[in-house]
């Protein structure tokens, strides 16, 4: 199932949120960008700059946080979510989407395949 990252309407991304686990209530996938996706990547790129600075850390939170994302399942379903990154994988470099969620309707969902 296909996941999609919105702001304010406007498709920042998607992804299939591939890799669950389900005791961290943790899944991570590979993330195709959208056209609002330029918006949002200097924010998260701050995340990846932070390293161990509380205050660098606090500053990314409140910047990402303030772009008020919305993340739907396929069916137009918000998801509610406790954590959202966008990270780079490390050894490829392509953007991946990382989520904390606690929300049932995401846990009960088959993963795509």
């Amino acid at each position: 199932m296909s996941f999609i990252l919105k702001m304010s309407g406007v498709i920042v991304g998607r992804s299939e949120l591939e890799n669950r686990d389900v005791n961290r209530r943790v899944a991570t996938g590979v993330f195709r960008p959208g056209l609002g996706y330029d918006l949002v990547q200097p924010i998260f790129e701050l995340l990846d700059m932070a390293g161990d600075s509380a205050e660098a850390l606090a500053r990314y939170r409140k910047s990402r946080d303030a772009l008020r994302l919305q993340l739907t399942d396929s069916s137009g379903n918000a998801l509610t979510v406790r954590e959202l990154h966008i990270r780079r994988n490390a050894s490829s470099g392509a953007p991946m989407l990382e989520v904390e969620t606690d929300d049932s309707g995401f846990w009960t969902q088959s993963p795509a395949t």
